[in-house]
């Protein structure tokens, strides 16, 4: 992940929590948040809504093992996480023989956007969602500033939030649909007429996570389960999605 951020000429640094409390920096050109399992403050929700106020940029991930709030930026992206467990007794990759297997579960369901161009053309067997949620939408906190909103990544239709962490759908309880996994938000543009705030919104933190495989080869090698999406991603919000669907190796 730190790899392939590197390779776009980005510097990372971290933003410890006593800097968030008060303000995000002012050279920070994207702010990646990966699934946090102990709720923010108050305070730390206020000033990353500042820092989108003056154009910035969001990466955000949500997972069902961690904390599912997103403060005063759920209405302001109009989002929320849905609580449950992303499952699938038909599209799922099969690991280990049991009806756990169904945690991994697989779409192929993309949305024409700049942030998934790449992924929609290189996936042919689908993208894997391990132990994923959903997003669903909620009313903007302010409908005047009209942000746009596009849903980029769904499930399958066959798919389902398992409420009763049993594996297997329960039709009184449970629902299949195509849930939302991934989200652009664009707000309006600024005063100044420059772009105005982005923000990605996923709800399965493991879309980032590596993994470990053999080519035809047998060699092994690193990596992101999600493939292309965090080039396209990082390309969108850094400003660059003239150039999405331009694959770094």
């Amino acid at each position: 992940f730190k790899e392939k951020l590197g390779a776009r000429n980005y510097e990372l640094k971290d933003l410890g929590l006593l800097d968030l409390a008060k303000d995000v920096p002012d050279d920070a050109t994207i702010v990646i948040m990966l699934a946090p399992t102990i709720p923010l403050q108050d305070a730390e929700w206020a000033a990353l809504d500042r820092y989108m106020d003056k154009g910035g940029r969001v990466l955000l991930t949500l997972d069902p093992k961690a904390d599912p709030s997103m403060g005063q930026l759920e209405g302001k992206f109009g989002l929320k996480m849905v609580p449950g467990d992303l499952t699938d007794e038909k599209a799922f990759l099969p690991q280990r023989g049991s009806p756990a297997d169904r945690r991994f579960a697989i779409t192929t369901q993309f949305s024409a956007h700049a942030s998934t161009t790449a992924l929609s053309r290189s996936v042919d067997k689908g993208l894997i969602l391990i132990d994923s949620g959903a997003l669903e939408d909620v009313p903007f906190t302010d409908a005047k500033s009209s942000p746009k909103k596009t849903v980029t990544i769904r499930s399958m239709e066959s798919s389902f939030l398992d409420l009763n962490n049993d594996f297997t759908f329960n039709k009184d309880t449970e629902k299949q649909q195509r849930w939302n996994i991934g989200v652009a938000v664009e707000g309006p543009k600024m005063s100044d007429g420059k772009d105005g705030w982005r923000a990605l919104v996923f709800a399965d933190t493991d879309l980032f996570a590596d993994a470990l495989v053999q080519n035809a080869q047998r060699q092994a090698a690193v990596i992101i389960i999600s493939g292309p999406l965090l080039d396209d991603s990082i390309k969108w919000l850094g400003g660059e999605e003239v150039f999405a669907g331009d694959i770094v190796t």
